[in-house]
């Protein structure tokens, strides 16, 4: 059985369901670990097929330096994003801080063997079993952002972060949530611009069995669409030819209206070709079946 977690509010509910629709799509032999962020996602997701409920406030009462990091500054990328406002400036930064606190929770409290970390607007169109077969001879595993360098966001996307429960995978994601949870540290400056996702740079620097799964597997994101083609039903990467895996749908929204705008705030109201249009209709279509729960 595969173990999977991720993290989420009320306002992603639609986004956390369609991610579990197609991973049920596929294969079923999975556990989905969700870090609750309010009581109302807690109460939706609890039955939902696969997924186990964990409350944020629960975890924030047993471990005081967790509970402390809401009050960390936020990072120059969380400002941006808050568009200046620093009491929302700092409550992304802690969200961020979540998604390596929780991860490291899972590996040290539950009894698994490994965990992939995938964010919650995410959506597979293919079996995750196919990424698994590229992860036995590593203990960490990341993805690039596949577009021109920003040295801001890093190199490597949060999209997807692996971890085997071994010395060299428990260990780089404990660090990984220290870096978060504190700021009295060397690679504070230099990495910390992006909440939890430049520090990705740092995995294959400072950790053994590192592992870059783009040469083995297709994923696209707004901030990449362009930075691809496509023939038929694959992409085309770096002159390799991938079956899409999975697609980062950032900042997705569906309108009032009817419709969706693909990913405003990367620049992209409507998708740039037919393949990324097919791919996002089935996205809009899933989330629009979850309203009706």
């Amino acid at each position: 059985m595969k173990n999977f977690c991720s993290i989420s509010d009320v306002n992603f509910y639609h986004k956390i369901s369609a991610l579990n629709q197609s991973l049920l799509k596929y294969n079923s032999d999975y556990k989905l670990h969700l870090l609750c962020i309010d009581d109302q996602i807690y109460n939706k997701m609890l039955y939902k097929k696969n997924v186990i409920c964990y409350r944020l406030t629960d975890l924030l009462k047993k471990d005081k330096i967790f509970s402390q990091s809401q009050n960390n500054p936020p990072s120059r990328e969380a400002i941006i994003n808050a568009q200046g406002n620093r009491t929302k400036a700092e409550r992304l930064q802690f969200i961020w801080t979540l998604s390596p606190y929780f991860t490291w929770w899972c590996l040290e409290n539950l009894e698994i063997d490994d965990l992939l970390y995938i964010d919650s607007d995410i959506y597979f169109f293919a079996d995750y079993n196919k990424l698994y077969k590229h992860l036995e001879d590593c203990s960490v595993a990341v993805v690039e952002h596949r577009c021109p360098y920003n040295p801001d966001n890093g190199e490597y996307n949060v999209g997807i972060v692996y971890f085997k429960n071994d010395y060299d995978g428990y260990r780089c994601c404990t660090w990984w949530k220290n870096c978060l949870l504190l700021t009295n540290h060397e690679f504070y400056v230099s990495h910390g611009t992006c909440g939890d996702q430049k520090y990705l740079e740092l995995f294959p620097k400072l950790f053994a069995k590192v592992k870059v799964l783009d040469p083995f597997i297709g994923h696209l994101a707004p901030w990449n669409f362009l930075y691809h083609s496509y023939e038929g039903d694959k992409i085309i990467w770096k002159n390799q030819k991938q079956e899409l895996l999975y697609c980062h749908f950032s900042n997705f929204k569906t309108l009032d209206e009817g419709g969706y705008s693909l990913a405003p705030r990367h620049g992209l109201s409507t998708p740039p070709n037919n393949f990324v249009k097919k791919i996002a209709d089935e996205y809009y279509n899933c989330l629009m079946e979850t309203k009706n729960d």
